[in-house]
């Protein structure tokens, strides 16, 4: 039942579909090879994004499945390790709250932190950003130092559909190691923000 679900929840209107992950479960349900005789091209594919994307006429990936590959991505694993995210609960059915960490920066007054970050993906993501607060107390001028919410990062100013977690906890990375910021003087290690 819950995977017939689903796949009615697909908005494809040609006959294949996404490869669909069941974010309560985190398993694979399917992957269907596109096969579409009014669209030669995308027959025989079987990367649901590319064949998706293709055959929905330019529609863009409805905000789970977009939100579904980032935690595919982030549960993989991230570059070199210095940034991560999950979801913050595992029945999170919405996948709107997530836990992002970032460590410091070497050669800064980052380097060895462990910085904790709360993300919320609200119904507009990916059109909208999302809200982002440093749990961790840090000392940075994107970062309101009442509260921990990240309100003047460039990428979220300028913030483009195509951005995700990772395009943001990167970003934030960097401002760290900028000219800059990263001889700021920063709170004890292991002081946190007012919840």
């Amino acid at each position: 039942m819950h995977r017939r679900q689903c796949l009615a929840a697909c908005p494809c209107t040609v006959a294949h579909l996404a490869t669909l992950w069941c974010a309560a479960r985190g398993v694979l349900l399917c992957r269907v090879q596109a096969t579409d005789a009014a669209n030669p091209a995308l027959d025989g594919r079987t990367d649901g994004r590319t064949a998706c994307a293709a055959g929905c006429g330019g529609r863009a990936v409805p905000r789970n499945f977009r939100l579904l590959e980032e935690l595919e991505k982030g549960e993989k694993g991230i570059g070199d390790g210095t940034i991560s995210y999950g979801l913050a609960d595992g029945d999170d059915m919405l996948m709107s709250r997530w836990n992002g960490t970032i460590i410091g920066p070497g050669h800064t007054a980052h380097e060895n932190r462990i910085y904790s970050l709360r993300i919320v993906c609200g119904d507009e993501y990916p059109d909208k950003p999302p809200a982002i607060s440093f749990i961790s107390k840090i000392n940075l001028p994107c970062v309101n130092q009442q509260n921990g919410k990240v309100e003047k990062l460039p990428c979220l100013d300028a913030w483009k559909r195509n951005y995700s977690l990772e395009t943001i906890l990167s970003e934030l990375r960097k401002e760290m190691a900028a000219p800059a910021n990263k001889k700021l003087s920063q709170p004890a290690e292991g002081t946190t923000f007012p919840q």
